[in-house]
C-alpha cells in the first residue's frame, strides 16, 4: 500500500496538484485503473496488461473488459 501511495498521492504532492490527480473527486483529473484481482495482496498483477479490466484516462474510458 505504502507503493501505491507513493506513486500516486505522493507524486500529486510533490507536482503541486494535490486534489486534481490521484483523487476520484468532482473536476478532478480521473485517472483510474481496476484491476482482475487485489494488487495489494498480488504485486504480478502489474506485470500483465490483460489484468487491468477498466482503464480510465482523464475522465474518459479507453479499456473496459467488464
Amino acid at each position: 500500500m505504502e507503493a501505491l501511495v507513493a506513486a500516486t498521492r505522493t507524486n500529486a504532492e510533490i507536482l503541486g496538484l494535490p486534489g486534481q490527480v490521484s483523487v476520484i473527486a468532482p473536476s478532478a483529473q480521473a485517472d483510474l485503473v481496476l484491476w482482475n484481482g487485489n494488487p495489494l495482496e498480488d504485486q504480478e498483477l502489474f506485470s500483465d496488461p490483460t489484468n487491468a479490466v477498466l482503464v480510465s484516462q482523464a475522465g474518459q474510458i479507453v479499456k473496459d473488459l467488464r
